[in-house]
């Protein structure tokens, strides 16, 4: 019979088919599309651009001198005699208007501006901090209900063999062919899976809702597609404390040094004193002339050893203290991720050992026994044993791998602005 398709409805089909991998992609939700939804997310990061545009708003603000001071009043007004309450008939009574006007040092207002500057400096780092941190969540999201979902897809393969074999045994025992202990056991196996299955049902719902922290309660629901390759960093491993310098732990740390040092400098500026100028025009009653007058104005900081100079040292000392803290979180941190990369590197090397040898083993070791039982030369009990073993050397290696990948996801968003492992 032959069937011939028209050229528009040809044309149909092909856009139709074209369609279908759009389609499954936009019904999955791979590992990296996890991370930008989590970042386009993150209510954090909104915040931290809040934190760094006041900074930079108030930088502006900080840079300019103090508003003027406009002052008006009565001076000398009598309140006895006979002249009492009057405003022009006592020659000392004026009514007075004046303008003050603070003049601050221009390096103290360098000083200032520089200060919020700083601020601002930390708020960027802030936002870095917590980009690594929406990344490294999600991701670590992602991966557990990924892992999770292979170890529940060989739960429920192993339960569909334990349900056939119990139907087979249940009919060989009818048959008078085995005892009814094999049958027993085959069920008392089955019991067991489906025990564990329960409890995989409750880790993956605890690993969807971490995920939908990240991604939302529809997206963290689509099925995961897509793992990222593992097997190797994006940072030199040798060269791990010239690495963990780009930290944004350590980068946050060295802009409250430089705050530090900024209010160290300004410290020491204000020991040098700002001064006020002021004017003012005091009118008398028509009888007498009008009044000008002029002064200036400047602290007298008499006691500099036990108030500037203090507050100078003071300064000083939390300039060290900042330096002494990022040393120790240097320190501290290059120990972690030693620590975290001595575990990525056993794991991978556990994880091959797992996939050439081990799990070869118990899948030979497995389909030996079912082949004696089937012969007629082994037990039941043996293939359920050699099953069960296979079972959990499957799941210890998922277990291995998701572990592995988790410590691969701490070591890779460490820094986020760095190239990431492609999946």
């Amino acid at each position: 019979m032959n069937f011939r398709i028209s050229r528009p409805m040809g044309r149909v089909v092909l856009a139709l088919i074209a369609l279908v991998p759009a389609a499954l992609s936009a019904a999955s939700l791979s590992f990296l599309e996890a991370q930008q939804v989590a970042l386009s997310q993150s209510r954090q990061l909104v915040a931290q651009d809040a934190a760094m545009t006041s900074a930079r708003e108030m930088a502006v603000a900080a840079g300019e001198r103090p508003d003027p001071m406009l002052s008006i009043g009565i001076d000398n007004l009598p309140v006895n005699g006979s002249d009492r309450f009057s405003i022009t008939r006592d020659f000392m009574t004026m009514r007075k208007i004046g303008v003050a006007q603070e003049f601050t040092r221009s390096d103290k207002l360098d000083l200032r501006r520089q200060r919020q500057e700083r601020e601002a400096e930390i708020a960027a780092a802030g936002k870095a901090l917590v980009r690594s941190e929406v990344l490294r969540g999600a991701g670590k999201a992602w991966l557990t209900r990924y892992f999770l979902d292979q170890q529940r897809v060989l739960l429920q393969e192993q339960l569909q063999q334990a349900r056939q074999q119990l139907l087979a045994s249940e009919a060989a025992y009818r048959g008078g062919r085995i005892a009814s202990t094999d049958t027993i056991n085959t069920r008392g196996e089955m019991l067991l899976l489906e025990d564990q299955l329960q409890i995989m049902d409750r880790q993956l719902k605890q690993a969807s809702a971490a995920l939908a922290r990240w991604v939302g309660n529809e997206q963290s629901r689509q099925p995961l597609l897509g793992k990222p390759d593992f097997d190797r960093i994006h940072f030199v491993i040798d060269d791990l404390e010239g690495h963990l310098t780009r930290h944004p732990d350590l980068v946050m740390q060295d802009r409250r040094i430089a705050l530090a040092d900024t209010e160290a400098h300004l410290a020491e500026a204000n020991k040098r004193a700002d001064w006020t100028a002021e004017v003012s025009y005091a009118q008398r009653g028509s009888a007498f002339s009008d009044m000008v007058s002029l002064g200036v104005s400047v602290p007298l900081q008499w006691d500099q050893a036990r108030r500037q100079n203090r507050e100078l040292a003071a300064r000083q000392a939390q300039v060290e203290q900042a330096r002494a803290e990022r040393d120790d979180m240097l320190r501290a941190h290059v120990a972690e991720v030693r620590a975290m990369v001595d575990d990525w590197q056993s794991g991978l090397s556990r994880l091959q050992r797992y996939r050439e040898q081990i799990l070869p083993l118990s899948k030979s070791r497995t389909q030996t026994a079912l082949a004696s039982w089937r012969g007629g030369r082994g037990a039941l009990s043996d293939v359920l044993a050699a099953r069960r073993a296979l079972l959990d050397t499957q799941l210890q290696a998922s277990q291995l791998e998701m572990q592995t990948a988790l410590t691969w996801a701490d070591l890779e968003f460490l820094l986020p602005n760095e190239i990431r492992s492609a999946p």
